[in-house]
């Protein structure tokens, strides 16, 4: 069947202006189909594209077609061009046909160049694996391609993997299931359920490459039913057999409530510190849990090792008795830090408004009087890490709320003058 581009104006003018490939057939392929097939339009301004030849020759065209350089080049050689039309950014990502084997189950597959037909036979769900092709010049309407029945699916609102290995063989469409199951408002068919099953008692997941797992969890926090996502996973619990403690739970369930709430924040905290909706999340998940155990997760969810300590060091802040100067300094980088701050509101109840607003309100305040002087500043004054050093701090800050000291030089002469004055005896 053919679909009409009629009602999609930009789309339209923008499938216009692509260049044809030098070698094989290009094809729409993705979310850009299945929201078509659905909902009449795309959602969102991004494009997959696929060519039975070379995907990143075709991008090099593209991007010079448009006036812009070629994006990231990824090691299956797809690659991806940011280009702007009608005054708005549009992403491309463009992938050569292919076959994925999987040597080793959860591994990386070993890629070979393939039809379209086995391009979309490899891919994870039914509705996603449907295609348009391009015809050039692209006229009002689109050839649809459905070699796996993915309009019926969509019709029947129902998420079906495409074979009874899809999750052995690639454990982060487990993730990927859960993510359109909340996007999409659609259910597995009865082989997905029950493969999905198989997989939570086999343990699956485990052998999930890190680095596409931590990508499905940055996608998924960024998805309007980002908390609704996470509520499945918890409910799921394919993690089940290395994170039984990782479960559902009243004051789990609480925290990732306030965790949603918390990113309708996230321009206050540009300020303060990095702020990262993934990290902020596992705060909330892992709080409570014994420390061996968030050790272990942190490994299991692929976390990069700064976020990862980032997650460490709030749960379980060190106590060092022998430096003092190192635990002032810890005190001052995590008073200021989101992750604190959200921990903090969540002690204090994060569903209060209130509660959310003081701790920003304090945090940026803590921010003010930090880069008004801070300890350092003292340390190179001569001062060492003492209570002395927390009553100069203090004394700082009064004057400057009172008007008398009014600049970073003013506090630095203030307190030199101090140094200089002889102490009582």
């Amino acid at each position: 069947m053919r679909v009409s581009l009629t009602g999609i104006p930009f789309w339209s003018s923008f499938l216009q202006r692509l260049v044809p490939p030098s070698h094989g057939k290009a094809y729409v392929v993705g979310g850009w189909v299945r929201d078509m097939m659905m909902l009449r339009r795309p959602s969102r301004r991004e494009i997959d594209l696929a060519v039975e030849g070379n995907a990143v020759e075709w991008g090099r065209s593209l991007a010079e077609s448009f006036g812009v350089g070629l994006g990231r080049i990824s090691e299956f050689n797809t690659c991806k061009v940011n280009v702007r039309h009608e005054g708005v950014l549009v992403q491309i990502d463009i992938a050569s046909c292919r076959k994925d084997v999987y040597p080793t189950p959860g591994g990386m597959p070993v890629v070979t160049p393939a039809s379209l037909s086995e391009d979309l036979f490899r891919r994870d769900f039914s509705v996603n694996a449907m295609a348009f092709s391009l015809e050039f010049p692209v006229e009002k309407s689109l050839l649809l391609l459905d070699p796996v029945g993915g309009r019926n699916d969509l019709a029947r609102k129902e998420l079906r993997i495409l074979s009874r290995q899809s999750f052995e063989e690639d454990p982060v469409r487990i993730l990927r299931l859960f993510r359109f199951q909340e996007r999409l408002g659609f259910r597995p068919d009865s082989g997905t359920a029950r493969a999905l099953e198989i997989s939570r008692v086999q343990g699956d997941l485990q052998r999930a490459s890190k680095s596409r797992l931590w990508d499905e969890i940055q996608t998924s926090v960024k998805e309007k039913a980002r908390r609704d996502i996470v509520f499945r996973w918890l409910s799921e619990k394919p993690w089940e057999k290395a994170l039984p403690s990782l479960a559902m739970s009243s004051p789990r369930r609480a925290r990732v409530f306030d965790w949603e709430r918390l990113l309708v924040h996230e321009r206050y905290f540009s300020t303060i510190g990095r702020f990262w909706e993934e990290t902020l999340l596992f705060l909330a998940l892992f709080y409570g849990l014994p420390r061996q155990e968030c050790d272990r997760g942190l490994r299991f969810f692929g976390f990069p090792e700064k976020k990862a300590q980032i997650v460490r060091e709030t749960l379980f802040p060190e106590r060092s008795e022998n430096s003092r100067e190192k635990k002032i300094r810890s005190h001052l980088r995590e008073s200021l830090s989101p992750p604190r701050i959200f921990l903090e509101a969540v002690r204090s109840g994060g569903g209060s408004k209130e509660n959310w607003e003081k701790s920003i309100s304090d945090a940026e305040k803590r921010l003010s009087d930090k880069e008004f002087l801070s300890g350092d500043d003292l340390v190179r004054e001569g001062i060492l890490p003492s209570p002395e050093m927390g009553v100069i701090l203090e004394e700082v800050r009064n004057l400057r709320r009172e008007g008398v000291l009014n600049s970073r030089n003013e506090a630095l002469e203030w307190v030199r003058a101090r140094q200089r004055t002889p102490k009582p005896k």
